[in-house]
């Protein structure tokens, strides 16, 4: 599969073995400067066919299975939401020295999907075009709607703007293709510093799903918040519009100290995540019985 180099106009070239490694080494003397020395990036075996407008990899990996029953882990959406990438590398660093943990699932973590907004000397929410991914998502409203309520609600504020048409960035065609390749029954986005669970997806199981997360949140002490969709949000494009089980964890802040803090109080969570058990093809997706038992 090509990779696509967004400049203007976009071209297309082959996946480099040498690129990847650079960029996997430029990552990790960025995490090193936030003390985030216990994750090796270098030893997962990841895989990119997709690149940012500053050439950066859009990486992915999977684990367990090669395909059903799959589970997405998003990190780093928001470039300045530091603690979401260290959580999505640390959750693959863990899950390639304990495989044992999802064999009997397919596993794909893309920790670091806005990688342009992250390696800035000072990371921001926005991508190299100053587009917030998280407002780029193709849902049916976002011509008339994602511009309105980014006037209206945003303020213009550049932090929230959703682009100049949607999909019109690298970093949410990755996703988009990362969901049509893999057609996940539950996706789980890592975002900061709100301070809690939110959840979309189809209401065919609402209350057997909310009463899993109330689970969660009692576990976790972490609150659980109906937040509501966006114009162009993972949440809607997903979860209201696809019926997927999607799930968003707002850490409690943005600070890249508290890294490996939030890993070991929610990593638990994430692995009974991927083992909740689900059947169905989205919309239709319904927790089965044994949900209660998680």
């Amino acid at each position: 599969m090509p990779v696509l180099f967004l400049s203007q106009p976009a071209r297309a070239a082959d996946p480099s073995p040498q690129a990847l490694a650079q960029f996997l080494r430029k990552v990790e003397k960025h995490n090193a400067g936030y003390g985030w020395k216990d994750i090796r990036c270098g030893e997962i075996n990841w895989e990119y066919h997709r690149a940012t407008q500053n050439r950066h990899p859009l990486i992915f990996a999977q684990f367990g299975q090669s395909s059903g029953n799959c589970i997405l882990f998003l990190g780093g959406v928001h470039g300045d939401e530091l603690p979401t990438i260290y959580l999505m590398f640390k959750l693959a660093d863990f899950l390639k020295r304990n495989p044992d943990a999802v064999r009997n699932h397919c596993v794909v973590i893309a920790p670091l999907v806005n990688p342009d907004g992250y390696l800035r000397p000072q990371p921001t929410r926005v991508n190299a075009s100053g587009v917030d991914i998280n407002r780029n998502f193709p849902t049916r409203r976002w011509h008339p709607d994602a511009h309105r309520q980014w006037q209206a609600k945003g303020k213009k504020s550049g932090r929230y703007y959703p682009g100049p048409k949607a999909a019109s960035e690298q970093e949410t065609l990755f996703q988009v293709a990362l969901i049509k390749r893999f057609q996940p029954q539950k996706i789980l986005s890592v975002h900061s510093p709100l301070n809690f669970f939110d959840y979309d997806g189809p209401s065919t199981d609402l209350d057997s799903f909310e009463k899993w997360m109330e689970k969660m949140s009692r576990e976790t002490q972490h609150p659980l918040k109906k937040f509501g969709v966006f114009p162009g949000s993972l949440g809607n494009y997903a979860g209201n519009e696809r019926g997927i089980f999607t799930l968003t964890l707002e850490l409690p802040t943005s600070d890249p100290g508290h890294s490996a803090g939030y890993f070991e109080k929610f990593q638990p969570a994430f692995l009974k995540f991927v083992a909740l058990p689900v059947a169905g093809t989205p919309p239709h997706t319904k927790l089965v019985q044994s949900a209660k038992d998680h």
